[in-house]
């Protein structure tokens, strides 16, 4: 089991007056910004964004999370998009633990977890857009009752080390095609909350989060889709998780009669899970994911279409997947809302145009 740091009795005893906030967190705030406020109307109660290009790639590690100092920091993996390939470079966090080692440590399930709860934060109402960066402002309670309303529970001292995991690790993207990479920390800047002393006791003050640049180039090009937080969280599996994530982005004409068909090797593949020493093991893993997905109602039904074979050796899996009609509604929902924010900025541009003109006359 992964160690945490420390933290001393009075860090520990947080109360709701973190929430609260400071009046300087007041002062940050997504109004006035028409990008990030169309990101959070994008959104219900119930309701968070999948991010194009930065949710589909491989960047959370599956199975060992700690390592020695020794070994290389840097792991390489690639992805498909759109039919479009690009390659994915983690850099994992280097950390010093509570009795002085130094480890490396890569995001895992409990930062996928983090990240996914800071987004949902973010739209709802902690949103900020501080020099073209967008992020959050929230507190150690927000985040830690969130995720425990969710199904997950971490300690105090487990958010601080996985907001400083992905805070310290990299992750770069690159397209090969057109040279372009977009390469930063998972959060690209994080500013740890203090405590104030005051007569009712401590205060405590708000941290700062902002996201990867692929988050807020998604977020200012209008490119995310409206998926159905509580299930994501319900999630069991990574991988299972993982594949939720991309039918959301990708099956955007979801129908009862028309299957998601991906393919074994793809699975493991882009999802950065991998291949293990027998790939029966791996066929069972994916057949898991699907388990679970079936378990919280996003597909009704998934089957092998055709087995792929280099003499007796299998090298690969077609499948179907069937949505479910739950599945098939928050897709048509989410495409409706992204018609409508796209069109609401189509004439916000349109406006700011017009001003410009009747300026200038």
């Amino acid at each position: 089991m992964t160690q945490t740091p420390e933290l001393d009795e009075e860090e520990l005893q947080i109360t709701e007056m973190e929430a609260i906030g400071e009046e300087a967190a007041r002062t940050l705030s997504a109004k006035g910004h028409k990008q990030m406020e169309l990101f959070a109307s994008a959104t219900s109660d119930r309701t968070t964004n999948a991010i194009h290009l930065y949710d589909a790639a491989p960047k959370y590690t599956y199975d060992q999370k700690e390592f020695d100092v020794s070994e290389s920091a840097f792991e390489q993996k690639s992805m498909t998009l759109g039919g479009e390939r690009y390659e994915v470079e983690i850099q994992a966090a280097r950390i010093q633990r509570a009795d002085g080692r130094e480890v490396l440590v890569k995001p895992g399930a409990m930062e996928e977890c983090i990240e996914d709860s800071l987004r949902k934060l973010a739209t709802s109402g902690n949103g900020v857009f501080i020099n073209g960066e967008a992020g959050v402002r929230f507190s150690l309670y927000e985040l830690k009752m969130d995720l425990e309303a969710h199904g997950h529970t971490y300690s105090y001292a487990q958010l601080r080390e996985g907001l400083f995991v992905m805070r310290r690790a990299g992750l770069k993207i690159s397209d090969p095609r057109t040279g372009e990479e977009w390469e930063e920390g998972f959060l690209g800047r994080l500013a740890v909350g203090g405590r104030k002393t005051s007569d009712k006791g401590p205060i405590y003050e708000q941290w700062y989060a902002s996201f990867h640049k692929l988050v807020t180039k998604s977020i200012l090009n209008y490119t995310y889709r409206q998926m159905d937080y509580p299930l994501l969280m319900s999630i069991p599996g990574q991988l299972a998780k993982y594949l939720y994530k991309r039918m959301c982005m990708v099956y955007t004409q979801a129908a009862l009669n028309e299957p998601y068909q991906p393919t074994l090797v793809q699975i493991l593949t882009e999802s950065g899970r991998g291949f293990g020493k027998e790939l029966k093991n791996d066929i069972k893993a994916v057949t898991r994911a699907f388990d679970q997905l079936k378990s919280v109602g996003v597909i009704l039904a998934a089957q092998e279409t055709k087995r792929i074979k280099n003499g007796k050796k299998v090298v690969n899996i077609h499948y179907d997947l069937f949505p479910s009609k739950k599945f098939v509604q928050q897709t048509i929902e989410a495409n409706r809302k992204s018609k409508e924010i796209k069109g609401i900025a189509g004439r916000e541009r349109v406006k700011e145009l017009r001003d410009s003109i009747s300026t200038e006359e």
